[in-house]
């Protein structure tokens, strides 16, 4: 709690809206104040104005279109929380943090509240008190703001600030005017209407019908502390004013409920004549005035112009940091004899704070030195003194007896963490470090407010030894991310932002490098940090193939790369001169040697397909080995190479692209190859039994003499165009024009050409020449393309990803099985996106030329998969729909598409 702190949409419609904002690749929270702590979650604003959420989630305080709780698991920690949807481009300013429901001021200066709303919390006037966010379609363009009302000219109010609390919100609009709704117990909305009201839930409760809160001539709020059962203002004088329930003192009015009694009969603003003018400012000391301000469930702390702290109301664990648990602020000369809070000395001089927060019945501060001291309950273990004993309670609890919080070192140097700003909620407390903007939080970890998804034995951190400091994890934990992936048959890996690579899937041959056969990603504790590295760092790229995977890796001692291979061999795809696999077995990996492609020739660039491997050379020449039953290799015969001594390095022959011909990159496929020329013309060889080659007939190329060099025509892409990329598909194959146009030929029964029909292209004498453009979308262009098995996929210039072709395991990520691309009417601006989630775009996309599988590198260079999911594949157990696929069923993708866990980084 930062203590200081029917919605009729159709089902059918689409939640996700434009995505005209992007969240930063690297996730840090937006600055002080950030992170907003509730009774039992957690919100954060990160760069960009994105929103997550964890934590109990039973009234969709979380956002997320359900009421499962996020945190508790490895599966569902902060990394792989999906954003907040806000609506369409809306992104967040300050976040707010109730008992139970959550609010945005938006990039707007609008409002937006969901979760718990049996008190009208929300502002929404439903009539019928319904929770909002815990079912889907409930957010984002469906959730209204909250009506504000009208100024002098007619205009809709804004707000430059909200506040949330127990069941109950303000908003400081930019008239300086203060609005509150929601739980009216005991007054505390400053209405002066009786206590057991509520306000917001109703027609004519909002709006104009909503009057601000007088808080006296000339005196406006700068900010706003929601307790429990009652409020205070800071005011723009420096002064306080608190209204609402009394009963321990809350208010510090030295007029309450004597100790002892149960009385409210001097509670402030349930009824007329006791606001405004009449209502007194809080004496603070002679001449003093407030800096900041913040409210726990019964307490009120401030900050004073000369840095001290005083706190007044309930005390019943030392939230006050008094010495005892006696309240203050009831009886005569409480607050004229009120202490400032003993903060301990320093060599300079007594501690003073920068910073504070109050949550259930404790307190913090940020000291003067940016050190953390706490006070109050600690039974969850949210002061962090690795124990659970109280303070505040004893006066030798306090002062120089109250030790520092250790909050551990910075993340990217062995200086002390410096916070940036602390938030405390009903039992935990978060922590912002100022360097990389990530946070660490301690406490009570029920239903995952800590957002670690790393459970302990009681379910809280910072009550035993060993729990803080740096053993205290940051709640963005440093999730590894990755910069490249390819897929394979059933297998895929990725290379690390680190350096390194991990692979996931099937594993019969090897081809995870993990030195055994076990598959992994199907079953639990086979991801994350429990996934080991296949390679450590030196590696440039990474290419899956059908049962084996490969990666280019820095020469020693040279800035030159080679390549290296692993996984099945039985047909030379390896080019270790014999068929046996590698990386099925202990010390493998380790003694892994690069392929010999002649003297001093080093790798630029690379492609793995169904059974065989190519590489550019530092020459620009192209070399090929493995399968060769369809002459793939362009050798002119169909003799496998890389199985048998003798058969690489200078006796593997370069192949020939004709006269003074070079290649700019080279793609593998199932049976095929092709090659980007440099004068950015394509060349294509191998298996043509459906014009994949794009000659205008069947005839396999490659597999006799005779076929390559001057005697291989260029394929046709029509008049004046060139290729940037090109990508061999199973069998058809795609190119990416110089006018970032798509054209793809070959195989189309099942759409892959995007041509909206099943005709195949290219093995006809007129077929390249009549060959149109795939139609993407009304002034669409592609930035890449891949072609796979029975399916192709383009990265569009908006950074979305269009997907066309077979879809039997919902490889098109569409949400159901049905091909596109097949009949007219479905492609263009009628063929959908793919939903990555809200706020994420993506970098690159990829397909498998052997499986029924896609995975997309998203702009937070996090990975996710969708299709088949054999042997877990897709790195996860499965989806949870009818079948163990991705994407083939309703709310399979967007959010409910998990990321590709990767584990921490080392």
């Amino acid at each position: 709690m930062s203590l200081v702190a029917a919605c009729t949409a159709d089902p059918g419609a689409e939640d996700l809206g434009e995505l005209t904002s992007i969240a930063p690749a690297e996730l840090r929270v937006l600055g002080p104040g950030s992170v907003d702590t509730g009774a039992r979650h957690t919100c954060a604003i990160f760069e960009g104005g994105f929103v997550k959420c964890w934590g109990d989630n039973a009234y969709g305080q979380l956002g997320l279109g359900d009421t499962l709780d996020r945190g508790v698991s490895a599966a569902t920690t902060y990394d792989d929380l999906p954003f907040v949807n806000l609506g369409t481009g809306r992104t967040a300013k300050a976040i707010a943090t109730g008992g139970d429901h959550t609010c945005a001021l938006l990039d707007d200066d609008t409002v937006k509240c969901w979760g718990y709303n049996a008190s009208g919390q929300l502002g929404l006037e439903l009539e019928s008190y319904l929770n909002i966010g815990d079912q889907p379609y409930e957010m984002g363009d469906n959730l209204p703001t909250v009506d504000l009302g009208t100024n002098g000219l007619g205009a809709p109010h804004t707000a430059k600030a909200i506040f949330a609390g127990h069941n109950a919100t303000c908003a400081l609009l930019e008239d300086d005017a203060l609005k509150c709704w929601g739980s009216n117990n005991y007054g505390k909305l400053g209405l002066g209407l009786p206590y057991w009201t509520t306000v917001g839930s109703l027609s004519s409760e909002m709006g104009d019908d909503l009057p601000a809160v007088d808080l006296g001539t000339g005196l406006f709020a700068t900010r706003v502390a929601i307790a429990n059962d009652h409020m205070c203002a800071l005011l723009n004088t420096g002064e306080v004013k608190c209204w609402g329930d009394n009963e321990d003192g809350n208010l510090g009015l030295m007029s309450g409920t004597p100790t002892g009694s149960d009385s409210h009969a001097f509670d402030r603003g349930d009824a007329p004549g006791e606001m405004g003018d009449d209502l007194p400012v809080v004496y603070l000391g002679l001449d003093r005035t407030a800096k900041a301000i913040t409210a726990g469930y019964n307490h009120t702390c401030v900050i004073l112009d000369t840095d001290e702290v005083k706190c007044w109301g309930g005390n019943e664990a030392g939230e006050l940091g008094l010495g005892d648990t006696n309240e203050r602020g009831n009886d005569a000369n409480e607050m004229s004899t009120l202490a400032t809070v003993d903060l301990g000395s320093s060599l300079t001089g007594d501690h003073t704070a920068k910073a504070i927060a109050a949550g259930g019945n404790h307190t913090c501060v940020v000291l003067d030195d940016d050190r953390i001291k706490c006070w109050g309950s600690n039974s969850s273990g949210a002061l962090g003194y690795e124990d659970g004993n109280q303070r505040g309670h004893t006066a030798a609890s306090m002062g120089d007896g109250l030790p520092y919080v250790d909050v551990g070192t910075d993340i990217d140097s062995e200086d002390p963490l410096i916070p940036l700003s602390i938030a405390a909620g009903g039992e935990h407390t978060c922590v912002i470090d100022s360097g990389k903007r990530w946070f660490k939080c301690w406490g009570s970890d029920q239903d995952g407010r800590l957002g670690f998804g790393i459970p302990t034995d009681d379910g809280r951190r910072g009550d035993d030894s060993g729990e803080m400091g740096n053993a205290l994890p940051y709640t963005p934990a440093g999730s590894q991310t990755a910069q490249g992936l390819s897929v394979g048959r059933n297998h895929a890996c990725a290379h690390l932002t680190t350096g390194g690579v991990k692979c996931w899937g099937y594993n019969a041959s090897g081809q995870l490098g993990l030195e055994d056969n076990v598959s992994r990603g199907d079953q639990p504790y086979e991801m994350g940090v429990y996934l080991s590295n296949t390679l450590i760092g030196d590696v440039t790229s990474v290419m899956a193939g059908s049962h084996f995977s490969c990666a280019l890796k820095l020469l020693p001692s040279s800035s030159q790369t080679g390549i290296t291979c692993w996984g099945a061999n039985y047909v030379g795809s390896l080019g270790t001169g014999n068929a046996a696999t590698l990386g099925d077995n202990a010390g493998e990996m380790a003694s892994l040697d690069f392929i010999h492609l002649g003297a001093e020739r080093t790798v630029t660039s690379a492609s793995v397909g169904n059974g065989h491997a190519c590489a550019v050379l530092d020459d620009g020449s192209v070399k090929c080995w493995g399968f060769n039953g369809s002459g793939q290799l362009g050798l002119g015969d169909k003799d496998n190479r890389g199985d048998g001594s003798g058969e690489m390095g200078d006796t593997l022959d370069a192949i020939d692209l004709g006269p003074d011909r070079t290649a700019k990159a080279v793609s593998a496929g199932g049976g095929h190859t092709c090659a980007l020329l440099d004068d950015d013309t394509v060349k294509c060889w191998g298996e043509n039994n459906h014009g994949q080659l794009g000659l205008g007939d069947e005839s396999d190329r490659g597999d006799a003499l005779g076929e390559m060099g001057a005697s291989l025509p260029t394929v046709p892409l029509g008049a004046g165009r060139t290729a940037k990329a090109i990508s061999a598909g199973y069998d058809h194959t795609c190119a990416l024009l110089d006018n970032n146009a798509v054209k793809c030929w070959g195989k189309n029964g099942y759409g892959q050409l995007g041509l909206g029909h099943t005709n195949d292209m290219g093995d006809g004498p007129n077929d390249m020449s009549m060959l149109p453009t795939v139609h993407l979308g009304p002034g669409r262009t592609a930035k890449a393309v891949s072609a796979g098995e029975d399916h192709t996929c383009a990265l569009l210039d908006d950074d979305t990803i269009k997907c066309w072709g077979r879809n039997d395991r919902g490889q098109l990520g569409l949400h159901d099985t049905s091909p596109r691309g097949i009949g007219t009417g479905q492609m263009g601006s009628l063929l959908p996106r793919v939903d990555l989630g809200f706020g994420r775009t993506a970098r690159a996309v990829v397909t498998s030329v052997t499986s029924p599988v896609t995975c997309a590198l998203l702009d937070t260079n996090q990975i996710k998969c969708w299709g088949e999911n054999l042997s877990g594949g897709l790195g996860s157990p499965g989806c949870g729909g009818a079948t163990a696929h991705c994407g083939d069923d309703h709310f399979e993708m967007g959010d409910n598409l998990k990321v590709v866990d990767l584990g921490f980084e080392d």
